[in-house]
């Protein structure tokens, strides 16, 4: 879909024509109330250089008693369509001389004796005529002169109108050049991005010509975006060969066909060398038709209904024995809803069925999930530092325009670099390396929305309440959580109790909030329940129960009572997790045929009091800070971002260069800024050997790794802060000024 070109044009021209025409407006209206004034004015001007000059003339001629000169200069002047009339009366009332213009419209008529108040009240009834005197001098005589105002007044109208035509003109003029302008400037060269970006491949050529073309601040976004896509594409080719340590078959495809790429897992697991495999049709290997068929159709049906993951099971028969395969594929959607990418992991799963083998099927999960968290943490670095460079650079791109548009767009930005930081947030939880981030959660709106959230997903004869007491209500109990953890631990509660009630002709679940305080012989049976005041959650459905002998194990990890490839056995031993991570307790009752009841107790806290300056950006003063980064991007940015702040920045490109740099300036540096993986020597190193130069330094350590992998005292000494990747421009402004505060009362202290 191309950009609304005629869109952008229309509402152009409509608002400028429309300004055009308030302006032109409002400049009649100023034109009728000073017309009377400007005509007056132009009139005076006349009538008083022609009196000047006039009277001279006619006082030197009735020196001379010239009459006859008098009469010709007269009848001269007067052929003038301005001068209506011009009369020499003397203090007696004697007309010395008249001429009359024949253009008058009735004739003047006059009478002996004629005094100038009498001529005045004679042209009273005129409103186009005006009378001027002057006294000849050394003469007992008057000069009149009586003026036309409607050449002026035509004068005025043709010259205004001849003007705002030519206004009207240049205003056209200048909407076509500014929609030249526009079209050339931004329209043509954002189409060529946009065609660009979709094509999916920016030759060297076309990345140049579009820098030429778009503002800086738009070729800058295309240059992160190329950096990016070449990076995907680089972590693409080499994934393969990154998941070597699963024991796992890794497959990718792009035509949702045949494989494109296929890791060597494939010689061992599918016997059969992955070289073959390329360019060849999915499951080709299980050679046979009617199992290809099978796979192909569910996979086509997950992208019929847009589903990203698709996990299931199937038998292949090689040689004399039979295996069980199971797969789990993720589908990549682009903008237009088709299918991009597809990913597969195939394993062997022959030693589920076998009982006798599941110590070494868990044995064997735990040391996939340990490779795969593995590769999932580097991955997460990679990209992390990437959003870091883009967050700096959208922050400088804000602060050099005040457009409003421009800003929604730079708002969309933002908005999703945070989704890319999220979404690499539940890679890491995947791996069981996520951080948790607590906050304040008022469970009342929380279970609110989640209930409306949540019920168009569930069958439409599926019954969903939820019930809160009054008390409840009144007390609005809050806890301490990550809302996307809570989130995820009630949809896999609301999953579990779909499941059970698929077979159940009127399902129910139902949803209770509740206080609950706990006595001694509670906090006895559940030790790891942190507080007596709690809140009460509990879920009940309607469905087929769960038998004594598994309820038992139904919190255990991978313990699944599912078909094969219908579930992981995760779900619940995470709900357990992350409840007893709160600091809370779960249990469940039930029996076959009479549902199933979870009991959740959670400790309820005040909720904290919302800091209203938590986005404020703080600026320094002149400060200068060690920025110490190996990725040039990353360090570029954060460089340029703090000069926007007001700081002044000495640059490192690794930690040995670090140190010279700050035994070079020590006087110099307040505060210093530094990544911590780095080739050679880290951050915690370049650290360590700073602080036996001046141990009182403020150090704040910048990764792209996750809080919770194992980190050097440094990190956690007083005089130390860590910041993860990508970060908030507003929180790295406060945690520089905290820093520098800190450091400015440690010189006090010395100095004392």
């Amino acid at each position: 879909m191309g950009l609304p070109h005629h869109s952008l044009k229309k509402d152009l021209t409509k608002t400028v024509l429309l300004w055009s025409a308030g302006f032109f407006v409002l400049l009649g209206i100023v034109f009728a109330l000073s017309f009377n004034t400007l005509e007056t004015y132009m009139l005076n001007l006349i009538a008083d250089d022609r009196l000047n000059y006039q009277v001279r003339e006619f006082a030197k001629h009735l020196d001379e008693k010239d009459t006859s000169s008098i009469r010709e200069e007269s009848d001269a002047l007067i052929q003038d369509p301005l001068i209506s009339a011009i009369l020499i009366v003397e203090a007696s009332g004697k007309l010395i001389h008249v001429s009359l213009s024949d253009n008058q419209h009735p004739k003047l008529e006059l009478h002996e004796p004629l005094s100038i108040s009498t001529l005045s009240s004679l042209i009273n009834d005129r409103s186009d005529m005006h009378l001027y005197t002057r006294n000849i001098p050394d003469h007992n005589a008057t000069l009149a002169l009586l003026l036309d105002d409607r050449p002026v007044s035509v004068s005025i109208f043709s010259t205004t109108a001849w003007a705002a035509l030519l206004m009207f003109m240049l205003l056209m003029i200048s909407i076509k050049a500014l929609h030249y302008s526009l079209r050339r400037q931004l329209v043509d060269p954002v189409e060529h991005l946009r065609q660009a970006v979709e094509n999916k491949s920016i030759s060297e050529d076309a990345i140049r010509r579009l820098e030429e073309e778009l503002p800086q601040e738009a070729s800058r976004i295309l240059e992160f975006f190329d950096q990016l896509k070449h990076s995907r594409d680089d972590l693409r080719s080499h994934v393969p060969d990154m998941l070597e340590a699963l024991p796992s078959c890794f497959w990718w495809s792009e035509d949702g066909n045949t494989y494109r790429s296929i890791s060597g897992k494939g010689c061992n697991l599918l016997q059969i060398p992955p070289e073959q495999l390329i360019g060849k049709e999915l499951w080709n290997w299980c050679q046979s038709s009617e199992q290809m068929s099978i796979n192909t159709r569910q996979l086509n049906r997950a992208i019929a209904e847009k589903n990203e993951r698709l996990d299931f099971a199937y038998q292949v028969n090689q040689g004399n024995n039979i295996y069980w395969f199971g797969e789990s594929i993720t589908i990549c959607y682009a903008k237009d809803g088709t299918a991009e990418t597809i990913y597969g992991i195939i394993s062997d799963i022959s030693s589920r069925k076998n009982r006798q083998q599941e110590e070494a099927e868990q044995l064997e999960l735990m040391h996939r999930m340990e490779a795969t968290g593995t590769l999932v943490t580097g991955i997460a670095h990679e990209f992390n530092n990437a959003l870091a460079g883009m967050n700096g650079n959208v922050f400088l791109i804000k602060q050099n325009t005040d457009d409003i548009e421009n800003l929604k767009c730079i708002q969309r930005i933002e908005q999703l670099i945070e989704h890319s930081a999220a979404m690499i947030e539940r890679m890491l939880a995947f791996a069981r390396k996520s951080s948790i981030r607590p906050s304040p959660v008022r469970l009342v709106s929380f279970l609110n929305n989640f209930r409306t959230t949540i019920l168009p997903t569930l069958p439409d004869n599926t019954r969903l309440t939820l019930h809160v007491a009054e008390h409840v209500k009144t007390t609005d109990p809050t806890i301490l959580a990550d809302q996307e953890l809570l989130l995820e631990l009630l949809i896999q509660l609301v999953e579990n109790a779909d499941f059970a009630t698929r077979e159940v002709s009127m399902p129910s679940i139902n949803i209770s909030l509740d206080l609950f305080d706990a006595d001694d012989d509670f906090l006895r049976k559940y030790p790891n329940l942190s507080s007596r005041e709690n809140v009460y959650l509990k879920l009940h459905d309607n469905g087929c129960g769960i038998p004594g002998d598994i309820k038992e194990r139904i919190f255990e990890p991978f313990f699944t009572t599912r078909e094969v490839g219908k579930g992981t056995g995760l779900g619940l031993s995470m709900v357990y997790g992350y409840v007893n991570q709160l600091g809370g307790a779960i249990d469940v009752e039930s029996s076959p045929g009479n549902g199933s009841t979870f009991h959740i107790y959670l400790a309820n806290t005040k909720a904290r009091q919302v800091n209203n300056h938590e986005d404020k950006l703080l600026c320094g003063s002149g400060e200068t800070i060690l920025v110490v980064d190996d990725d040039k991007v990353s360090r570029e940015s954060t460089c340029e971002v703090l000069a926007r702040m007001g700081y002044k920045t000495i640059v490192a490109h690794n930690g040995t260069e670090a140190v010279q740099r700050y035994e070079q300036h020590r006087e110099e540096i307040h505060l210093i800024l530094t990544d911590i993986l780095m080739p050679g020597l880290t951050g915690i190193q370049a650290a360590r050997r700073i602080r036996k130069i001046d141990p009182y330094i403020r150090i704040i350590f910048l990764t792209a790794y996750n809080r919770t992998q194992p980190l050097e005292p440094e990190i956690y000494d007083d005089r130390s802060e860590l910041i993860n990747k990508p970060f908030r421009i507003s929180v790295l402004s406060q945690a520089i000024q905290k820093a520098l505060k800190e450091a400015t009362a440690d010189k006090s202290n010395k100095m004392n």
